[in-house]
């Protein structure tokens, strides 16, 4: 999908959506008491950074220099920070590449259609370049002469600032309500798998069927849209069980910074019915490529305008990862229901 779509918005000049280029740092307590450094970046491009940092005292430090080689990176500075550390803030970056003929090419726009184009075959062996759990997935250098930050005292300017803290105000999910809600979830699906036993051989004319559903869905408390295609195949009779799937496109997450980027969206899931209601589950893991990632429980209700067409309606709760912590979501949908 990438390697289609980069070489697209390189040929026609327009940048319709931010690539997800980045270099970040981040600043940690090890062991000893001290605060060290952690540089990463996510793309195969060389970089040359410039950063600073802002300490808690609200004072800042000089600038300092580094340098990324052409891989997907982590840079560990061996040397404690002298005072605790708020934010890392990036001054100025600059990528450079190489292109068929054997050229360098530099920007400092992560975005530049030129630098995606000539980026784009490094893309497809570099999986692990994008999204945020490049963190945990990116082959990393450790210790080979590209370790070391340097003052640059002469070159301090104001950040424009990019740092690594990632900007979530979704409600964690704490260990008690994860159990309090698992256990609802397990009752809810018992009483359900009961009645569709009970119901299984009812007749009802509706049931079953296999159907294809436009749908878009929207996550409230991340704002993230999903335009989907639903595929469902429904097994029974008046009560009786399904298997779901959909693909499509998500605009990522627009109300929280740092946590779903827009692209190729899919999921799968199964649920119960009884007559038009359901109650189902469907999931999406992150992959390499896509940080997007849920686990729903829903409840729905099909309003049938005639023997083949429905209105889908869905609400329910849902469970997201961003960087090892659990997040709570509130998924509405609607679709209209084609069977066959």
């Amino acid at each position: 999908m990438i390697a289609v779509l980069l070489p697209l918005t390189a040929m026609y000049g327009k940048k319709k959506e931010k690539q997800n280029i980045m270099v970040w740092g981040e600043v940690t307590t090890a062991a000893d008491s001290l605060d060290y450094l952690t540089m990463y970046k996510n793309c195969p491009a060389e970089v040359t950074a410039q950063f600073h940092f802002l300490y808690q005292d609200n004072t800042k430090s000089d600038m300092y220099d580094l340098f990324m080689p052409d891989t997907v990176a982590q840079v560990n500075d061996p040397v404690p920070v002298e005072k605790p550390v708020k934010e890392v803030l990036i001054d100025n970056i600059v990528y450079s590449t190489v292109d068929s003929d054997g050229k360098k090419y530099s920007t400092s726009d992560p975005d530049d259609p030129m630098l995606a184009y000539l980026l784009v075959d490094m893309f497809d062996i570099y999986h692990d370049i994008f999204w945020f759990d490049a963190i945990h997935r990116a082959h990393y250098y450790h210790n080979r002469n590209y370790d070391h930050w340097t003052p640059n005292t002469s070159r301090y300017r104001q950040s424009h600032g990019r740092n690594s803290a990632p900007d979530i105000n979704l409600d964690k999910v704490d260990d008690a309500a994860l159990i309090i809600g698992a256990a609802a979830v397990a009752v809810a699906s018992a009483g359900m798998l009961v009645a569709v036993v009970k119901n299984w051989d009812k007749p009802d004319d509706r049931f079953p069927y296999f159907s294809l559903t436009p749908q878009v869905q929207f996550f409230t408390q991340s704002g993230t849209m999903r335009d989907v295609l639903q595929l469902k195949c429904r097994f029974g009779n008046y009560g009786g069980f399904s298997i779901l799937a959909d693909l499509g496109y998500t605009t990522g997450s627009l109300n929280e910074k740092n946590l779903f980027d827009p692209g190729f969206t899919w999921s799968l899931g199964a649920g119960f019915d009884m007559g038009a209601f359901s109650l189902s589950f469907r999931g999406k893991p992150a992959t390499h490529r896509y940080s997007e990632n849920f686990f729903n429980c829903e409840l729905g209700y099909d309003i049938f305008l005639s023997k083949n067409l429905a209105v889908d309606l869905k609400g329910g709760v849902a469970l997201i990862d961003h960087d090892s912590e659990l997040y709570w979501d509130i998924p509405v949908s609607v679709g209209l229901l084609w069977k066959f």
